[in-house]
């Protein structure tokens, strides 16, 4: 691992260096490019019972798994903070963001 940082949503960015790949590991490699995915990271070899003792705590994910609505919703929110340049961190703007829509939605209802 060359460097770990934290993104403004809470998330990790990890930055990984390998040795010299072979050119049909490297194509696999860039064929995961915005996919999610599971890395199990070690400096000595992965016995086969390391990799089925890990897979036992990510059996709740799911590759290929399309996100809910609300995290579509919360995605896009983040891009357009991103963009506009806001003062408040992005979780103040967020709720705020979210206050809004509640508070626009709450005025079609019949009283």
């Amino acid at each position: 691992m060359n460097k770990v940082s934290t993104l403004a949503d809470g998330t990790l960015s990890i930055n990984i260096h390998t040795q010299e790949l072979p050119e049909e590991t490297m194509m696999r490699v860039f064929s995961l490019r915005k996919s999610p995915g599971m890395v199990l990271i070690s400096s000595d070899d992965i016995s086969k019972a390391e990799q089925e003792e890990v897979e036992k705590f990510t059996t709740d994910f799911e590759v290929g798994k399309t996100k809910t609505a609300s995290q579509r919703l919360r995605a896009v929110l983040y891009r357009v903070w991103e963009q506009s340049e806001q003062a408040y961190d992005f979780p103040i703007w967020y709720e705020s963001q979210m206050e809004r829509i509640i508070n626009k939605y709450k005025t079609t209802l019949e009283q």
